[in-house]
């Protein structure tokens, strides 16, 4: 009982604490931001990354999906659908630790399996690690800031993400928490927050638009944890009850309705801000195409002078193809491509165009993200007064090369103890070069070829556009000889699958590179594909990066400002060096 009321009162003063921080004024960014990173600090590593697991064969045994450590004996709070009671997982904290739990109760109705979407699981062994302090479902408002942590599988990594948003709906008509918290597959189970950090949710489902994301009501958890503790799949709610208990703070709930239009919040800002975003128009295959790109200035640089009437502009690299140009006023400033990098999916464009305005280089900080800015502001500028508004999802993460690897549309097998194609797709690359099913692959631009991992291996590391030569031997059954062809192919990029599930729905889908980066951060920002480009600035102007991917639902891609600063130094250094050459 002590320790209750202790709590309360801890509860209480946070409360009073964030209350008058975020009643500074109606829309206060730096108190918003102060409230998001205290309720990410208390509840970011009580939520766990889970699989299906066989413990004796030491096997994953479903895909990944997410959850939520609620009490000091180990109970998680998930989703039904994820869940099956007697089964085992494997339960991944942020901080590398993990355990096994066991699937108890789940709520699942004869009439639709979808609702209530109920379950809980339990760690199997001792447990001591942290969790989270439960809130109540029934107090919340319209318009309350709400925070998602969770794990997005297609992400695929130890961390999770951060997400921001309001309540859109306290109880829809199948009894839901409608949040604009963004969700995907991999985020099932996984927590909502309020802005106090307590759980007030558990994400279960969404619709096509990104604002629609769907959370059992945290109270479902209240009222049947004593059922839930039992492994058995409920048809109909169960008879046995418990009391929901009372919210402390139900009188002082807040709300903030200037994050229903966020953007409105930061218009002076923005207006200075998307001085630095164009759009380049370029053509890819005959088709005009247009994507943003970067102004920068080298003002205040010790080769100001040099550049005096040059401006340059840094882009996304694979969607900026011949005749480039920057529009300005309706016009096209024609473009000079000097430098592209395949790693980072950058391009630089000179122009002889003078400037007075640009994100000044000699200005620029090179710093990584890191947990302390998790759920900061962005903005990413776009034309006339219009941006996007988001938060910092993430610390600097890598993602290898996936759907952005390049695409030859041909199988191979080993054949008598050679590596053979054996299945070549229609249109494909491979199939327009010439090359026929049965061919024995020799050599791949100079690398002998002796296994199928050798061909894997040695296809792996080129991206859609490169150029491969392939030496293939042919049996000539007309003369009875084998004969050796070298094939040149352009390789293309993967097709994209859309396997009908609303996650992969939105609105302008994915960028088709969008993987295959070093280092990027993730943030929430609703972008399109050809929304790319541009600059991304925090709360305060300053610069972040560059928006390089729309890569899933849930996430949009920046490439940080040190990689964008690595690429202009580049270009500062060649045109130093061939002056340089000149003068001799």
């Amino acid at each position: 009982m002590k320790k209750h009321k202790l709590n309360t009162l801890l509860v209480a003063i946070f409360f009073i604490t964030i209350h008058n921080v975020l009643y500074a004024q109606k829309f206060d960014r730096a108190g918003i931001e102060c409230t998001i990173h205290k309720a990410v600090n208390k509840a970011y590593n009580t939520s766990v990354r889970i699989w299906g697991f066989d413990i004796v064969k030491q096997m994953q045994t479903s895909g990944q999906f997410s959850g939520v450590v609620v009490s000091a004996e180990g109970h998680i709070l998930t989703a039904a659908h994820v869940n099956v009671p007697g089964n085992t997982y494997k339960v991944m904290f942020a901080d590398g630790t993990e355990y096994f739990a066991k699937g108890l109760g789940e709520i699942e109705l004869v009439g639709n399996r979808t609702i209530p979407d109920v379950a809980m699981m339990k760690i199997m062994s001792k447990f001591k690690g942290p969790y989270a302090e439960m809130g109540w479902s029934y107090s919340l408002k319209k318009d309350e800031p709400c925070i998602s942590i969770a794990y997005p599988e297609s992400l695929n990594q130890p961390l999770p993400t951060v997400r921001f948003g309001r309540i859109a709906d306290p109880n829809n008509k199948y009894g839901f928490v409608q949040s604009t918290c963004i969700m995907e597959p991999g985020d099932s189970g996984g927590p909502l927050f309020d802005y106090l950090g307590r759980v007030i949710g558990l994400h279960s489902a969404i619709d096509v638009s990104e604002s629609d994301n769907f959370e059992i009501p945290v109270d479902l958890y209240r009222k049947y944890w004593t059922a839930l503790n039992k492994e058995e799949t409920y048809k109909e709610y169960p008879q046995l009850k418990d009391t929901i208990g009372i919210d402390p703070l139900i009188g002082k709930i807040i709300t903030v309705p200037g994050l229903q239009k966020p953007e409105k919040n930061f218009t002076a800002l923005i207006s200075r801000l998307n001085t630095y975003s164009l759009p380049v128009q370029s053509n890819i295959n005959g088709i005009v195409q247009t994507v943003f790109g970067t102004l920068f200035s080298l003002k205040g640089s010790t080769f100001d002078k040099k550049f005096d009437n040059r401006s340059i502009v840094v882009s996304k690299s694979s969607m900026v193809g011949e005749d480039p140009g920057v529009v300005w006023k309706g016009k096209k400033i024609e473009a000079r491509v000097i430098l592209r990098d395949k790693e980072t999916d950058l391009i630089l464009l000179e122009m002889d165009w003078k400037r007075n305005s640009g994100i000044e280089v000699a200005e620029l900080s090179p710093d990584t993200s890191d947990f302390e800015q998790l759920g900061k502001f962005l903005i990413s500028p776009l034309v006339g007064d219009t941006s996007k508004i988001s938060v910092l999802g993430s610390r600097e993460i890598s993602l290898p090369k996936l759907a952005s690897s390049a695409y030859l549309g041909t199988e191979v097998g080993m054949k008598q103890g050679w590596v053979a194609l054996t299945d070549i797709k229609q249109g494909s690359p491979a199939a327009e070069a010439g090359l026929k099913q049965g061919d024995q692959v020799l050599n791949l631009n100079g690398i002998n070829i002796e296994t199928s991992d050798d061909f894997s291996n040695a296809l792996k590391k080129y991206w859609p556009g490169d150029e491969i030569k392939i030496k293939v031997m042919r049996p000539d059954s007309l003369r009875s000889v084998d004969i050796t062809l070298i094939k040149e192919v352009v390789l293309g990029s993967r097709p994209q699958r859309n396997n009908g599930h609303p996650a992969e729905m939105f609105a302008g889908g994915k960028s088709s590179r969008r993987d295959g980066f070093a280092g990027v951060f993730v943030h929430d920002a609703v972008l399109r594909p050809e929304q790319c480009g541009g600059p991304v600035f925090d709360a305060t102007g300053r610069f972040y990066g560059i928006n390089i991917a729309r890569y899933s639902r849930t996430a949009s891609l920046i490439i940080p400002s040190q990689s964008v600063l690595r690429l202009i130094d580049r270009y500062i250094q060649s045109e130093l060096s061939a002056s340089m050459l000149s003068k001799q």
